[in-house]
């Protein structure tokens, strides 16, 4: 008995190593397109990332393609497409709820916050994760044409907000999520500015 518990709790282990090594494969984005975002926290390290749960896409706010081009035509400059352009997703729209007059654009923000995934060519346009007020989804990279990071914030705290990391798989559905272990980790300075936001002129917020 004692030595399958053994082999569980190894097992366990490895397949934990495993799923962050995934993540530090892809450190690069963390240098690049989330420098940004990652320079917001003390200690910020990846190799203090550690499992905590796999989820499910949501799969319950099914986006109808009649709108499409609606959609497009306000926040097309904010959403962040695939390496090949089919697919994107859309963190700001539920939240920020724009209408665009002109060049500007007028926001009435929402404390929720829906992630949406769509894919042009499979007609899938649905919501795949919830944020609430605390915890929200700061910024968005892709790793591939089906795989992307999920780059999100802990708000539990306030005036010591936690980094943690969702790691999508558009194929399996599912979403790991990673959280921070070293206590040092921590946003001292609470909000992040997003350079996408950057590209548009916004009141309201």
């Amino acid at each position: 008995m004692k030595y399958i518990v053994c082999l569980f709790f190894i097992f366990a282990g490895c397949k934990s190593l495993q799923h962050n090594d995934i993540l530090l494969q892809n450190k690069s984005c963390f240098n690049k397109e989330l420098k940004e975002w990652k320079n917001g926290f003390n200690d910020f390290d990846l190799i203090e990332f550690k499992v905590k749960d796999t989820l499910h896409f949501d799969n319950n706010s099914k986006q109808d393609f009649s709108t499409y081009q609606d959609f497009l035509s306000v926040y097309k400059p904010i959403i962040t497409y695939s390496p090949d352009s089919i697919s994107f997703i859309d963190i700001y729209s539920y939240q920020l709820n724009l209408e665009k007059k002109v060049n500007v654009y007028y926001a009435m923000p929402d404390i929720d916050q829906a992630i949406l995934l769509c894919n042009a060519q499979t007609k899938y346009w649905n919501r795949i994760y919830f944020g609430s007020p605390g915890q929200w989804v700061d910024d968005v990279s892709w790793i591939s044409k089906t795989k992307f990071i999920l780059a999100c914030t802990d708000n539990e705290n306030p005036e010591r907000q936690k980094p943690f990391v969702l790691l999508g798989d558009m194929n399996k559905q599912t979403l790991i999520e990673f959280i921070d272990t070293n206590k040092n980790c921590f946003r001292p300075k609470p909000g992040y500015d997003s350079y996408k936001l950057k590209k548009i002129k916004i009141e309201g917020l």
